[in-house]
């Protein structure tokens, strides 16, 4: 297939960057050979996407070369007119955009709905992610840059354009790539029954390793097998998770840090945890997307 041939609205889902540890981590916990998902926007060789500092527009061929681009498009013959999801887009772009985290911020949010109960050493490792990402929140509380919804991740952004767009052209996801068929609970799950003993947010440490090397850290220490999980979640985690929760709703809600309640995120959490949308469910558990053919460019 090639760019000439992709369409307005065309689901574009990248597999993993090459050298990145954090696409590489993304598609572990969904366990989906993609990383990253866009939109062919108006015409072939435009695509727009949800990335820092907001939702943008790039050139496809500037952003395809050396990943494989699978291409998806909407199920349905009788639509052949993709102006109204454009137009949701395009509100996107025009600075109603929800706050962008880099993709970090996905892996982080995998980690708290994922059905797993990670090893000690694994544990740690999410902590730090944590902290990193409630800082970021911080910093936009601090500088009172809130946006209009809670933060959303590149694959959310697509399907939100889909699901605005009206009832002919929304999506639905079976058995997503975070449901599985686990009994084990989730760290939200877990948070959620969990009183938080002692908050960090007054004294977050700046942690020098980069979102890189963090991910790198994580990937490796899942994929050791000889470290086995005791099955219980450290206390320091759970309160970082409810930490991460209380800047979410200030964030959300464009409050003070000191009127945002931890509880109220934790809701957020779970509700979003519902209706959350992962590069990999587009490409393998979105019944109306048709996988039409696959891009890769040198």
């Amino acid at each position: 297939m090639h760019v000439r041939d992709l369409k307005a609205g065309d689901v574009l889902l990248f597999s993993p960057e090459e050298g990145s540890w954090i696409s590489k981590a993304i598609t572990w916990l969904t366990d989906a050979p993609v990383s990253h998902a866009a939109m062919t926007y108006q015409i072939p060789t435009k695509m727009v996407e949800e990335t820092p500092p907001a939702v943008r527009i790039a050139e496809a061929t500037m952003r395809f070369p050396g990943r494989t681009v699978h291409v998806m498009r909407l199920n349905k013959t009788t639509i052949d007119d993709f102006k109204p999801v454009m137009d949701i887009a395009a509100k996107y772009l025009n600075g109603e955009a929800p706050y962008a985290m880099n993709n970090l911020y996905l892996v982080g949010m995998l980690l708290i709905y994922k059905k797993f109960t990670p090893s000690d050493t694994t544990q740690k490792i999410i902590l730090r992610i944590l902290k990193r990402l409630t800082e970021k929140l911080l910093d936009a509380i601090n500088q009172h840059k809130y946006p209009d919804k809670h933060p959303m991740v590149c694959s959310q952004f697509v399907f939100e354009c889909y699901q605005e767009a009206g009832k002919a052209y929304q999506l639905t996801i079976k058995n997503g790539s975070l449901l599985g068929d686990s009994n084990r609970p989730t760290l939200l799950s877990k948070a959620f029954k969990h009183k938080r003993q002692q908050s960090q947010l007054g004294g977050l440490q700046s942690d020098n390793t980069s979102d890189e090397e963090l991910a790198k850290e994580l990937y490796e220490a899942m994929n050791d097998e000889t470290l086995l999980a005791s099955g219980t979640v450290a206390d320091e985690l759970l309160d970082a998770i409810h930490d991460f929760a209380q800047v979410l709703h200030g964030v959300s809600h464009q409050v003070e840090l000191e009127k945002a309640d931890p509880k109220q995120g934790i809701a957020i959490l779970q509700a979003q945890s519902s209706m959350f949308v992962t590069p990999g469910d587009l490409l393998r558990h979105c019944p109306e997307l048709v996988h039409i053919g696959d891009i890769k460019l040198k």
